[in-house]
């Protein structure tokens, strides 16, 4: 077999160049194989390794953010009696003056960094229980003032049920809807 050069050089490919060729090609795939080995295979081993280490620093921060609310619900639970744990004696909101608490559970959310977004009565549940009106809140502040808000609200003396709960996390701050029962009185 012969290749013709542009140069009309005429080459003869002998059992000796081709057994060469055939050893560069393999040089060559070796090489490359030693390459990736020693510098692919440690870059990729590098990235999963960054990945990892920026998963875990996520978690320790989620860690560090729930941390106090753990230590003091620890330490409550070391102090807590049956007592502590059982709910206020139920105290009624007279029919006359439901309407005002609305503002006074939003005046509450404020004095603890809670914004109120919407606090509403619903005098359509008063069908379903005639003892019982809906209250129904959208809540914007950080963790420490969720928790005290939340621990005023299930200290309420009028608090008949919490229908629905839902807290959700949104651009740096919590956000939190309420949906709970007041027990009324004539």
């Amino acid at each position: 077999m012969s290749l013709k050069l542009d140069m009309n050089l005429k080459l003869d490919i002998t059992p000796e160049l081709r057994q060469m060729a055939l050893r560069m090609v393999l040089g060559t795939l070796l090489l490359g194989g030693v390459v990736y080995l020693a510098v692919g295979m440690p870059m990729l081993e590098a990235r999963r390794l960054t990945q990892e280490i920026a998963q875990t620093r996520q978690r320790a921060e989620r860690q560090k953010l729930l941390m106090p609310s753990w230590a003091l619900i620890s330490q409550f639970s070391e102090n807590a009696t049956l007592a502590a744990l059982l709910p206020p004696a139920p105290q009624p909101v007279p029919r006359t003056s439901v309407y005002t608490m609305p503002e006074q559970l939003s005046q509450t959310a404020r004095a603890l960094g809670v914004e109120p977004l919407e606090v509403n009565l619903n005098p359509a549940s008063l069908a379903q229980d005639p003892g019982t009106i809906q209250l129904t809140g959208i809540f914007s502040g950080q963790l420490e003032g969720m928790r005290g808000f939340l621990s005023v609200v299930a200290g309420m003396p009028s608090l008949s049920a919490l229908d629905k709960m839902e807290l959700r996390a949104v651009d740096g701050h919590l956000e939190l809807f309420l949906q709970l029962r007041l027990a009324l009185t004539n």
